[in-house]
């Protein structure tokens, strides 16, 4: 166990009773059955207090050699612990963050997600010298630098790309754009998220769409033979102008236009209009191409489907989507996908997310079905 040198630290009274106090903390949680989490809660309770007191800079360089070597007896449980409470706190010596952000992925995660005191700098060595977990919690941080943004893009990693691509706080320099939209084309997965980004210059999302497409085109070759694939070529030459004519309805008010009603039509001709291509459509944040497509399948007018979707609550959304034996996560998919419809720039409102799951549950698939093929019913819902 640590035993702190009592009689080197005589000419510190300010340090002195706290490392004392840190000692019976750390005795009783080695002693704790199980290691209580009420010790735990001591002993960091006690850190985050020796933290709290002014200090010369001689005692703050004596404290952080105690708590590393604390931390380095400390099983993982206590390392998390205290790393969750330092993680918040900007008075933490820099070499006790680092000691932390460098341990493993579950003890750093919560300081490379939070922890102010790392530097741009400090974030790059790390991003340099650990793994791809460590480099996904930094693309999570709330403030990044082009520097380390960066530095993030250039590692090409999948998981890192998805995740700074979710973080809409991050700003996306030109040179991580190039790079991620490059990995979008081959990778749908990372392609999702960056399209459904709001700063996404459409210029980008164009050339990432034109990727799909012609993934697309070479899929249907391949499934449907070269006869039917060549009767489809207008169909998806089609597509490249409705993405641009979405991209323009996305800023007013989401209706599909008459080609993307018209493209819906088409697939449905040929047999292609299935429940898996409207929800890829979604997926890539197509809000009105989804709402031609869904029209289409499901026999209500695009109009109809566009103000189910414009509830807070959508109701009419869920009752449909049991109807056509939608799944309860593709659900939440469309739900997350359209929030744009309605937030004015808002966060999602878990609470009403969660109101219109529950109200998911409750319908009954028949139920829903013939609500569905009555006008009035869904009207109302």
């Amino acid at each position: 166990m640590w035993e702190p040198d009592m009689k080197a630290l005589g000419n510190m009274p300010n340090l002195t009773p706290l490392l004392a106090r840190l000692h019976e903390s750390h005795k009783l949680y080695a002693l704790a059955h199980d290691r209580q989490p009420a010790a735990r809660a001591e002993l960091t309770g006690v850190v985050a207090s020796l933290l709290d007191v002014k200090l010369s800079p001689m005692e703050q360089e004596i404290l952080a050699d105690v708590m590393i070597a604390l931390l380095r007896q400390g099983e993982i449980d206590l390392r998390r612990a205290l790393a969750d409470r330092l993680a918040l706190m900007d008075n933490v010596p820099l070499r006790l963050i680092l000691f932390l952000a460098n341990d493993d992925i579950e003890v750093a995660a919560p300081v490379l997600r939070q922890s102010l005191i790392l530097t741009d700098l400090d974030l790059i060595y790390i991003i340099k010298s650990q793994g791809a977990s460590y480099w996904q919690s930094i693309a999570s941080r709330v403030s990044l630098s082009a520097k380390v943004v960066d530095t993030l893009a250039d590692t090409r990693d999948t998981g890192t790309a998805i995740v700074l691509a979710q973080n809409e706080r991050a700003v996306l320099t030109d040179y991580a754009l190039q790079i991620l939209s490059g990995m979008a084309k081959e990778n749908e997965d990372v392609a999702r998220p960056l399209l459904a980004r709001t700063d996404l210059p459409v210029s980008v999302a164009r050339e990432i769409y034109a990727r799909v497409e012609q993934s697309l085109r070479a899929q249907v070759k391949t499934e449907f033979g070269e006869s039917l694939a060549g009767s489809l070529e207008k169909i998806l030459e089609d597509i490249q102008v409705e993405f641009a004519d979405s991209q323009l309805s996305l800023v007013s008010e989401f209706m599909p236009t008459a080609a993307m009603v018209e493209t819906a039509e088409k697939y449905a001709g040929a047999g292609l209009l299935n429940m898996q291509l409207i929800m890829e459509t979604i997926r890539r944040g197509q809000i009105s191409s989804f709402i031609a497509y869904f029209s289409k399948y499901s026999g209500l007018t695009a109009k109809r489907v566009h103000d189910m979707l414009l509830q807070s609550c959508p109701k009419g959304m869920a009752i449909a989507c049991r109807a056509y034996g939608i799944q309860k996560g593709d659900f939440s998919n469309i739900y997350i996908m359209t929030h744009r419809m309605r937030s004015d720039g808002r966060m999602i409102n878990h609470k009403e997310m969660l109101a219109a799951l529950r109200y998911f549950d409750k319908i009954r698939p028949e139920v829903a079905m013939r609500i569905v093929r009555s006008s009035n019913g869904l009207a109302q819902a």
